[in-house]
């Protein structure tokens, strides 16, 4: 549609137009392919506003150039390369970036508040609470406490923030939604079908294992330790709904999350990384590799009601 917008703006037919927004997108699509890679994800370490200004930038030299190059083809000649504001006018180029800048500010903002959490609140899904299905996982670092007090806060910030974005990629292709990072822990969750298919919760935990080991050598040269967290996985029902005004979020609120607290807890006392309640796995078949071993029931602090446990382990 912009593309078409645009060539009819200078005088073109739509059809080039139309074949100019088709090259656009691929070429944007490639682009994006490409920052998924390693010196992509340093690229989106940088401060939001420099990377904001040089994707857009990025864009609006791809609608530029991919415009003239397709004019150029069709007319058989350089000069629209060569002499560009024959083609063009200031207004058409301030539109072109100015495009770029908003595809990119809404980018932005997704990536900052979750993809999925961002379209929530957009399209206003939780605007009055609503009862839900949730598997909920949650993490946190094993002897963060001695790691906190070695490495000082600020060096201990750095290696919580490390920890945080290399566990991102692994939820987010589990179809998993980070709903908060608390201190030391990281609280994920999944509508139940899609935490469900193809056991994608459980996958993720040990995903994000790999992850971690797989920069053992990095963080054992920055930061002289190796994170290692335990989880807990649990489902159940939750209220989720908006919360707030000026910093408005949306909030899960229920028994479930307690209860996922309480098992995280239980890992430290029952000497087990991975613990998954029987709820959770009443509903997510294990992947293939992965077996559940009963701790039996278990009376978990604060609850009345005792729960059976499983540790989930690689085979």
């Amino acid at each position: 549609m912009f593309g078409g917008a645009l060539s009819s703006s200078n005088g073109g037919d739509i059809a080039t137009g139309a074949l100019a927004g088709v090259l656009i997108a691929l070429a944007i699509a490639s682009l994006e392919i490409l920052l998924q890679g390693r010196w992509g994800a340093a690229l989106r370490r940088w401060p939001i506003g420099r990377l904001l200004l040089l994707r857009t930038a990025a864009y609006g030299v791809v609608f530029f150039l991919v415009l003239h190059a397709l004019v150029a083809l069709l007319r058989w000649s350089w000069d629209p390369i060569l002499h560009p504001t024959r083609l063009t006018t200031n207004s058409t180029l301030a539109l072109s970036f100015a495009f770029a800048f908003a595809m990119n500010f809404g980018l932005v903002v997704m990536r900052l508040l979750d993809p999925r959490v961002a379209a929530s609140l957009i399209s206003g899904r939780y605007r009055r609470p609503r009862p839900e299905q949730r598997i909920v996982l949650f993490m946190d670092l094993r002897g963060s406490t001695e790691l906190a007090e070695r490495l000082g806060d600020e060096r201990f910030h750095r290696f919580l923030n490390e920890v945080f974005w290399d566990l991102a990629d692994p939820v987010l292709e589990s179809g998993g939604e980070i709903y908060r990072y608390i201190g030391d822990e990281v609280i994920v969750t999944w509508p139940v079908r899609r935490g469900a298919r193809n056991a994608g919760c459980v996958e993720c935990v040990f995903a994000i294992e790999d992850a971690l080991a797989a920069k053992g050598k990095h963080y054992l040269a920055e930061f002289g330790a190796e994170p290692k967290l335990r989880a807990a996985l649990h489902a159940g029902p939750l209220v989720v709904g908006e919360m707030g005004d000026l910093k408005r979020e949306i909030v899960m609120l229920g028994d479930t999350m307690n209860t996922a607290a309480r098992i995280e807890g239980a890992c430290r006392t029952l000497a087990s990384d991975v613990i998954a309640s029987a709820a959770a796995l009443d509903l997510v078949p294990l992947p293939a590799g992965v077996n559940a071993q009963s701790l039996g029931v278990v009376a978990l602090r604060g609850k009345e009601s005792e729960l059976e446990l499983f540790a989930l382990r690689r085979v």
